[in-house]
């Protein structure tokens, strides 16, 4: 198709541009007929095609290989038809022709619509004329242009080649091209017609090689196209990523629905990644008034009161009931120690006590006047109290039978907080800027024991800007300067001042709050910016994360920590009466995107039984969960450990053993909360520090010590043979190798295992049932150290983590001889855990560095990083493990086992439900190129 003319310049006799309204066939037929009317000796160089689609997106790529084609050709052939005129690919190469070339060489043919010309004004009749498009064609041509009128033409069966019709037409455009005329065209025609028999054969062969080009070409303008809307797609996903990250904290909703629409359009890297992180966008509860306050219960309620109160369920974001319709007297809320109570005041110092046990039907217990003036705060105690904080001062209530609760005394005037013990209050006096510290004694009298120093000015605290930690022991003052004073009163009668924090706001605090644990002050400023600290060494603060949820409301007047740790709620509200509470996913002083951090210890790799329901986590002891009993996982049991520095522990094939320790021990794990040992005979010794199970075969390969430099042996690899659970045996002990965490693997197939030396190589061992295992081959890293390997699903395909940080992948079908496929370098020191899903191109790595990245392994060549995991602060030596439904990934650490939510089809379903649907006016600023079509419809 694209053979040069002999004797001539390389190029295209005609470029043929037309639209998907004609015929594709009938757009070939005319194009072999042209190509091949012409005298013997004459070998034409081409025609280009090109079939425009009027839903073609514009790309820059495609649109230089038509130009290409255009810049080659002498003629443009122009199929004229109301769709070409509308066309904007058709148009654009009309108006490149006129600018490049001269309208003499533009040939009309048409193919339907109207076509109309006007001597008098030496034009197109444009009021009857749709099947050229004025904008580019009027004024163009000086006299009537050649056109043919082809409308008969409608099928591929009308184009017989002796059809008068059809050579009268193709001469018309044979004739200027090959620049002789008409009548000697058709001369020639008919000459050459009376040779066709002798030269069928040749003929044929010519038009089959001419179709194959043809089809050639097709080919590759379907891939261009293709390739086009791919590349829109993937660039289009990519900016929705971006910009839902630009509004994640201020319009979080309206983030989940574009995350969902990025992946929808393209699940890039980026798009995937930022699904995993999700999990840390904060929940929105949108009311209505002024913001009153939150509260958390320790039975998993979140209280939010505006001009009403409503009970939320705080790990899902569900309503859970609406204490009343509208009610503009409450002024703060409370939840009793063991969450059953919930305590209203209002705003006359009225108290109201309710019966939350049933959150879908809270009772009413009792209302009682409790002070005069405004409730400030409410302070439940664990001896059964109510401290009722109000602005004139408070008082004490006994509610140990919150059916009759009964006052016990007034608070000192102005008391401002009052510590979760009830041992503490502190008063505040305006006049001569001082803070007064007292005790509070069994029977309610307070004495005032400390007089805490002048705050130099700085404007002083009110009830939401002061809190005891919840031993008592250190008090928070935030004031209007951004500062905030902590104040060691574990003696109350001799404060000391340990430091102080600066919130670097605007206006000011707005309310100070501690975490369940008092290690995380929480400052939240009335700029609407909340303040993360760690105060776990109140001489050594340092600051955290930073929530800039509330652009243009009003101070965060309320500041909670979930029970855990994990959540914490906050509520501010704007002047125009709206009210926003949000619910942040947080760890310590850091954001995180884990659906649920389990009280583990150690660092041992955790393991899911192969149906899933239960996990194995920590090693110090090893700890088992349930995975299948309601909303979350739930301790069952632990399991003894066998060695002071923890211990490898793995689930066998048939779901219910679970091994552990060196020599190797099985326990039964049949009923979770009571796990049985059912290899008594075993003398437990020592425990290991990596174990792997054989997918294919009963074996078990246990690990034992740490990388050091050669020639130290600190631990070998033991095989074991595990077909009777009860007697283990040992089948081999493999020289010379060493085992971290997750540093000895099976291939899929069983036959292949892999295990670092003490040289820092990879070694491979063919093992099968009752055959001792055979060297098969080596890998050396090169760059470092093995110290973490991990098998692709379903073929040979190894990862291997070494001491410097980086991941390679090798192809080890052929044990003897290893092929490295791709590399990356990603973190900063040893890796030390290594996991690959089960079903999909997905790993996750973690190293000495604290991070923990997930990559798309679809091309081991290319490792393509998807995301960090905000896991709430750095989590270094940690492992790493997959479900085997490929659902979530267990990170183990010295801060807990972690899980996140791995699979996209489950997060977007939880990305739609806690979002509103995109409106249409949103649709239209991030998608204005696309037809309104919600993600989550």
């Amino acid at each position: 198709m694209n053979a040069p003319r002999a004797g001539g310049p390389t190029g295209y006799d005609a470029f043929i541009s037309y639209s998907h309204s004609w015929d594709g066939e009938l757009t070939k037929t005319f194009q072999s007929r042209l190509q091949n009317f012409d005298r013997p000796w004459y070998r034409p160089r081409s025609l280009r095609l090109f079939r425009d689609e009027t839903n073609l997106a514009a790309s820059p790529h495609l649109w230089q290989e038509i130009e290409r084609g255009l810049t080659a050709s002498r003629w443009l052939v122009l199929m004229a038809s109301p769709a070409a005129a509308a066309s904007p690919w058709v148009r654009k190469e009309i108006r490149w022709w006129l600018t490049h070339r001269s309208a003499d060489t533009l040939l009309i043919a048409w193919t339907d619509g109207t076509l109309v010309w006007d001597d008098a004004r030496m034009s197109f009749d444009w009021s009857r004329t749709d099947a050229l498009p004025r904008e580019e064609l009027d004024g163009s041509f000086g006299q009537q242009p050649r056109w043919v009128d082809l409308r008969w033409l409608h099928s591929p069966e009308q184009a017989v080649p002796a059809d008068p019709r059809l050579v009268e037409c193709v001469a018309e455009f044979a004739a200027p091209i090959s620049g002789r005329s008409k009548d000697e065209v058709i001369g020639d025609h008919v000459r050459q017609q009376r040779r066709t028999m002798r030269l069928v054969w040749s003929t044929v062969a010519a038009l089959t090689a001419l179709l194959l080009v043809a089809l050639a070409g097709g080919v590759t303008a379907y891939q261009q196209r293709n390739a086009a809307r791919s590349q829109a797609l993937v660039a289009q996903s990519r900016q929705l990523v971006a910009e839902a990250s630009s509004i994640s904290d201020t319009q979080p909703d309206l983030a989940r629905q574009l995350l969902v629409q990025a992946y929808r359009l393209a699940p890039t890297a980026e798009a995937a990644g930022a699904l995993v992180g999700s999990r840390g966008l904060p929940r929105v509860i949108d009311g209505k008034g002024d913001a009153r306050g939150v509260a958390s219960s320790s039975r998993g309620l979140l209280a939010v009161a505006d001009d009403r109160v409503r009970l939320y369920d705080l790990a899902t974001g569900v309503l859970r009931a609406s204490l009343e319709d509208r009610d503009s007297s409450v002024a703060a809320v409370a939840f009793s120690p063991d969450g059953r109570i919930l305590a209203i005041g209002d705003a006359d110092g009225r108290v109201r006590l309710l019966d939350v046990t049933s959150a879908d039907g809270p009772r009413a217990l009792a209302a009682v006047p409790a002070s005069a003036g405004v409730t400030n705060e409410l302070v439940f105690t664990p001896a059964g109290r109510l401290l009722v904080l109000t602005d004139t001062g408070g008082s004490v209530l006994d509610v140990e039978d919150p059916a009759r609760p009964r006052s016990l005394g007034s608070l000192p005037p102005d008391t401002i907080a009052a510590s979760g013990t009830g041992a503490l209050i502190l008063t505040e006096s305006q006049d001569d800027l001082e803070l007064g510290l007292w005790t509070l004694s069994t029977s309610a009298r307070a004495s005032r024991v400390a007089t805490l120093a002048p705050l130099s000015g700085r404007a002083l605290a009110t009830s939401a800007r002061a809190a005891f930690s919840p031993n008592g022991h250190v008090l928070a003052v935030g004031g209007a300067d951004n500062l905030v004073r902590l104040w060691d009163v574990a003696d109350p009668t001799r404060p000391a001042v340990r430091s102080d924090l600066n919130a670097q706001g605007r206006d000011g605090i707005g309310c100070v709050e501690f975490s369940s644990d008092g290690a995380v002050l929480a400052l939240g400023g009335r700029d609407g910016v909340i303040t993360l600290w760690d105060v776990s060494d109140p001489f050594r603060p340092h600051s955290g994360a930073r929530l800039t949820g509330y652009p243009g409301f009003a101070a965060v007047s309320g500041i909670v920590f979930g029970p855990d740790g994990q959540t914490l709620a906050s509520i501010a509200s704007d002047q125009g009466q709206r009210t926003s509470a949000r619910v942040w996913a947080v760890s310590g002083t850091d954001r995180t995107s884990t659906v649920t951090v389990l009280p583990t210890e150690g660092t041992f790799a955790p393991s899911f039984s192969p149906d899933g329901r239960l996990l194995a986590a920590g090693g110090n002891p090893t700890t088992l969960w349930r995975m299948d009993d309601g909303p979350g996982p739930r301790q069952a049991a632990a399991v003894g450990s066998f060695s002071a520095s923890g211990q490898a522990a793995a689930f066998g094939r048939d779901g219910r053993t679970l091994f552990s320790g060196r020599p190797v021990v099985a326990w039964d794990t049949a009923d979770p909360a009571a796990p049985r040992m059912v290899t008594p005979q075993v003398t437990r010794s020592d425990g290991a520090t990596g174990i792997a199970l054989n997918p294919a075969f009963a074996l078990l390969a246990t690990g034992a010590g740490i990388m050091a430099p050669p020639p130290v042996s600190l631990g070998t690899v033991q095989l074991w043979d595990v077909r009777d659970r009860t007697r283990p045996v040992l089948v081999d002990t493999l020289g010379g190798t060493v085992a971290g965490h997750q540093a000895i693997a099976f291939s899929p197939d069983g036959g292949l295992l892999a295990a670092p030396t003490g040289e820092g190589t990879v070694r491979l061992w063919n093992v099968a049932r009752d055959t001792a295992p055979t060297v098969a081959g080596t890998i050396d890293p090169a760059r470092g150290k093995a110290t973490a390997l991990a098998f692709a699903p379903g073929d040979r395909t190894l990862l291997v983590g070494d001491d410097s940080g980086a991941i390679t992948t090798w192809d080890v079908s052929r044990p003897a001889h290893p092929l490295r496929r791709g590399s990356a370098a990603p973190h900063a020191g040893s890796i030390s855990g290594l996991a690959h899903h089960p079903a999909g191109a997905l790993a996750a790595s973690v190293a000495e560095d604290g991070r923990i990245r997930l990559w798309d392994t679809s091309d081991p060549d290319h490792l393509v990083e998807l995301a960090s995991l905000a896991t709430g602060g750095l989590y270094p030596q940690a492992s790493l493990a997959f479900s085997p439904d490929g659902s979530l990934l267990a990170a183990s650490g010295d801060r807990g086992t972690r899980l996140w939510s791995v699979d996209p089809a489950a997060i977007m379903r939880r990305l739609c439900a806690e979002s509103s649907r995109i409106t249409r006016e949103q649709w239209n600023q991030y998608l204005p190129d696309r037809r309104y079509d919600p993600p989550c419809a």
